[in-house]
């Protein structure tokens, strides 16, 4: 990664944290229309319960991604001082 200055970090953990709570609303709505979806056994425009349900797990990984990266790069900045 490099090295990073305080400011740097600070940028990225806010933008890390803005893109973070953004995408906790498209995990909740994917979720709750796979629930709904799957009870009723209907398909929202041919787009299956088990679709919703993956485009929720996608939204999860990049949230876990964007958070295992932000460690890193404080475990990093903490080894550097």
């Amino acid at each position: 990664m490099g090295e990073m200055s305080e400011e740097t970090y600070e940028a990225e953990k806010k933008k890390v944290t803005r893109y973070h709570n953004m995408l906790e609303v498209p995990v909740l709505i994917f979720l709750f229309i796979g629930i709904i979806t799957g009870a009723l056994n209907v398909t929202i425009a041919g787009i299956t319960p088990v679709v919703w349900f993956l485009l929720s797990f996608w939204c999860v990984l990049v949230i876990i991604c964007m958070e295992v990266t932000m460690i890193r790069a404080a475990l990093e900045r903490k080894k550097q001082k």
